[in-house]
């Protein structure tokens, strides 16, 4: 994450933004289904799904 001292003054605590590149199609997709003013809360809920699949799913 961040140091502090990196971090903006108007930026919340225990967050950090990170900026990513979607292809434009992805992106549309993301949109149509997440609906107008809930991408964030879509990516990070897709994040956290994925990430409890990951740690389920044996390494090998």
């Amino acid at each position: 994450m961040q140091d502090e001292k990196e971090k903006k003054a108007f930026d919340r605590k225990g967050s950090t933004m990170k900026h990513i590149r979607f292809e434009d199609s992805l992106l549309e997709d993301i949109n149509a289904v997440a609906g107008k003013g809930n991408f964030s809360s879509w990516v990070k809920d897709s994040c956290r799904d994925r990430l409890r699949r990951e740690k389920k799913e044996p390494k090998g």
